[in-house]
């Protein structure tokens, strides 16, 4: 874009990577970006991954990002559902929670020491709190024991509330769909959203890392660079995801604009 100068990734000490839409999109491998990485990587510099996707568990996105090369262990990875079982934790130790969501949800929940109830308890109980995700296998029924544990009381948290999910052949629901059907039914906003653009998943990954200059790439405006901008940090966009052309207003924090993560090295 006219102004901007050219982004290095190898200019930073650490970059903050999302995943959907920029290792990959649906299930395929964006082949240029991981280059990218990997190079930079072998260069010195440290890669952390950020994803709103909260269907799996970190430890299963770092087997993933291992196995295309990149220098990757569990805690090199932050997804939204991690974000929110920590949040929940750090306020409500040991809580009970109902979660709407998939697996990597639950078991985020489990091994930060919340108690995850099943639909039964969530029906008839009261509760800590709702963690909220993307549920693929959504049902009326699990829908119905969320809001009334929200009626009883408990946090409403959302792991994110990004309303698609970029495949390769166009877009899916996403969470934010989720969120936005029980924010409409027990006519409340979410207590806390713990994935991008919420500086606390910003914080989480660099917790261990004070002092180090960080980028924040993605493929999104409202969720990446969003999130760079609360957090105070640089961002760079690429163009293999939801986002396909450069806005036509480039947001301060915004550093570059690129077609592949290649054109940043």
């Amino acid at each position: 874009m006219p102004g901007m100068r050219r982004p290095r990734l190898l200019d930073y000490d650490v970059l903050l990577v999302d995943l959907d839409g920029v290792v990959w999109l649906g299930s395929s491998v964006i082949s240029e970006n991981v280059e990218a990485l990997r190079r930079a990587a072998e260069s010195g510099v440290r890669l952390v991954f950020l994803s709103n996707n909260s269907t799996r568990t970190r430890r299963h996105y770092s087997l993933i990002l291992r196995s295309l090369g990149l220098p990757v262990e569990e805690s090199d990875v932050v997804t939204s559902g991690y974000a929110a079982a920590r949040w929940v934790a750090l306020r409500r130790p040991g809580s009970n929670v109902y979660v709407v969501g998939e697996e990597g949800l639950s078991i985020e929940s489990y091994l930060a020491g919340l108690n995850v109830v099943d639909f039964e308890y969530a029906s008839t109980h009261r509760i800590d709190a709702v963690i909220v995700g993307l549920d693929r296998l959504v049902t009326y029924d699990k829908l119905r024991a969320a809001l009334r544990a929200l009626h009883r009381g408990a946090l409403f948290v959302a792991a994110n509330e990004d309303h698609v999910l970029p495949r390769e052949d166009g877009f899916d629901p996403g969470a934010g769909s989720i969120v936005s059907a029980l924010s409409r039914a027990a006519g409340r906003e979410p207590d806390f959203v713990a994935g991008k653009p919420s500086p606390f998943i910003a914080e989480l990954a660099l917790k261990d890392m004070r002092g180090a200059k960080a980028l924040v790439v993605g493929d999104r405006l409202d969720t990446d660079i969003e999130l760079a901008r609360r957090a105070g940090l640089d961002g760079l966009l690429v163009l293999t995801g939801v986002t396909r052309e450069p806005p036509e207003r480039a947001p301060p924090n915004l550093v570059g604009v690129v077609k592949t993560l290649l054109d940043a090295i």
